[in-house]
């Protein structure tokens, strides 16, 4: 799975590119996250408030890679959500 090059944006995080999109969902904002230089990747895709906080870029990705996604490797995407001060990994089940 793939992001879309057109609307979405790039970040350098430790020498490593990765491409997010943020979408408006009807229960806050949805943030996509892939590589950017390696096409079919596991995508991460973090549910945070309706008022979304570039600065939450950062910590997506490195609680993310701190918790077995995978963006190198094919596989269903990985979701997170945010908490008030951190994130938690979703279960099958609390996936919307």
């Amino acid at each position: 799975m793939n992001l879309p090059r057109k609307g979405s944006k790039v970040i350098t995080l430790d020498d490593v590119q990765y491409r997010w999109r943020a979408y408006s969902t009807a229960k806050g904002t949805e943030v996509r996250i892939a590589f950017n230089e390696i096409e079919g990747g596991q995508i991460l895709v973090a549910q945070v408030p309706k008022l979304f906080n570039l600065k939450w870029i950062v910590p997506i990705i490195d609680f993310g890679l701190d918790h077995d996604w995978q963006p190198d490797e094919s596989g269903e995407p990985y979701y997170i959500r945010k908490n008030r001060e951190t994130y938690r990994v979703l279960e099958d089940h609390e996936i919307e």
